[in-house]
């Protein structure tokens, strides 16, 4: 089962309200929205940059993260 991490995401209130409006017109929660724009750039990334390799992805630093079940 894959784990799921969670980070504390600090940002402007304007930004945040707007944030939500968007995801709201798209039927979306505000964290869906946000896995899937990271999705999107990670997608992009690998396409312009070539696939992340399994080594690369053992030793990101997940220090920033914590796990929820």
């Amino acid at each position: 089962m894959k784990k799921n991490k969670c980070t504390k995401l600090y940002l402007a209130e304007d930004v945040a309200r707007k944030l939500s409006v968007v995801a709201k017109g798209e039927g979306m929660t505000v964290s869906s929205l946000l896995t899937f724009l990271a999705r999107q750039k990670i997608s992009y990334y690998e396409r312009v940059k070539g696939n992340i390799k399994p080594a690369d992805m053992s030793n990101a630093d997940l220090s920033e993260f914590e796990n929820v079940e």
